[in-house]
């Protein structure tokens, strides 16, 4: 995994506990940023999402690596 690689876990603005629970689990994680979803409207997300920061595509190893612990987590994307 690249450790120039970073990514954003945005979480919907509705799941307070689930974003604190995200925030706990990756706090050691430099590459990884928990946000809250800011918004309210259509766009808005239901779920949770991955993304890199800055756009584009997010380095695979990196991807595959929260993915594996969020479903650790029990967390649904």
């Amino acid at each position: 995994m690249s450790t120039s690689a970073r990514c954003f876990v945005i979480v919907p603005s509705t799941m307070l506990e689930l974003h604190a629970q995200l925030v706990a689990a990756f706090v050691d994680d430099p590459q990884v940023f928990v946000l809250r979803d800011r918004r309210t409207d259509d766009g808005a997300l239901r779920s949770v999402g991955v993304f890199a920061v800055g756009g584009g595509a997010l380095d695979p190893a990196l991807r595959t690596a929260i993915e594996a612990k969020l479903r650790r987590l029990g967390v649904r994307q």
